[in-house]
């Protein structure tokens, strides 16, 4: 029955970890074919208004971007909590060594 149990917790972290995975390499599919379109239609012969290559490299660009600012504000979020975590974490730690002589007689008698 237990190993039911962690069996089953097991597939669920696999199959968690499979579709990060999968995401993963979607967003760095996607980046890059971003990345290659302009790369390789960066000189191209532009026809005026209108330039399907140029609205292209427009969306690519634009795709970037979002990207880049999605991966920014993320990392300062992430950033905050971190910091956020090991404030409460310290205040945590200073408020139990402030403990009255009451708390500690009980700690005594156990």
């Amino acid at each position: 029955m237990l190993n039911a149990v962690k069996n089953g917790s097991t597939n669920r972290q696999v199959r968690t970890r499979r579709w990060a995975l999968l995401a993963l390499f979607i967003f760095i599919g996607v980046a890059l074919t971003a990345q290659f379109t302009v790369i390789v239609n960066a000189d191209h012969k532009c026809i005026g208004d209108g330039c399907p290559i140029c609205k292209l490299i427009q969306n690519a660009e634009t795709l970037l971007k979002q990207i880049g600012k999605t991966v920014i504000s993320i990392s300062v979020l992430l950033m905050a909590l971190f910091i956020m975590t090991a404030v409460m974490m310290t205040g945590h730690l200073i408020c139990n060594n402030l403990s009255t002589l009451v708390n500690k007689k009980i700690q005594l008698n156990n």
